[in-house]
């Protein structure tokens, strides 16, 4: 599979009682695929995630990042903003992972306010750590990186 091809999800309705422990291995297996050059494969399996669990913003945000991964910011920032947003408006995670694609994407001030907005809810120690290392990058190899991938 390579980054263009979409992963269709149909998920059987057994399937929507996996427990949440094999749910989180799997986000975590998704997350590791993105890191180690597998986009495509961290898009299929956030896919088959939020498929299961239509009403949680949590593999959305591992969607998106896959995305983002595979240089796809345009639709990373959309599943981020109409729909991860739309299932919980307050989740820290999204707007500081919403503060990196503006950030990539050169989007320096709208990036500033996310990451300010982050760090002063300081509700999520997993936001607050990515939106301070977001203060200090400026992604220029990632922008470079992604104007290849697009």
């Amino acid at each position: 599979m390579n980054d263009n091809e979409q992963c269709e999800v149909c998920i059987p309705e057994e399937f929507a009682n996996i427990p949440s422990s094999i749910l989180q291995t799997l986000m975590q297996l998704g997350f590791m695929a993105c890191n180690r050059g597998s986009p495509s494969l961290g898009i299929c399996i956030f896919a088959g995630i939020a498929a299961v669990r239509p009403n949680s913003e949590l593999p959305l945000i591992g969607l998106a990042y896959a995305h983002a991964n595979a240089g796809k910011l345009s639709e990373a920032r959309e599943i981020l903003t109409k729909r991860a947003a739309v299932i919980n408006p307050k989740n820290q995670l999204t707007k500081a992972i919403l503060a990196m694609i503006f950030r990539i994407s050169g989007e320096v001030n709208e990036s500033d306010s996310l990451i300010d907005e982050v760090i002063e809810d300081g509700s999520d120690p997993q936001a607050v750590a990515l939106a301070e290392q977001l203060k200090t990058e400026d992604f220029k190899y990632l922008r470079k990186k992604i104007g290849r991938l697009s």
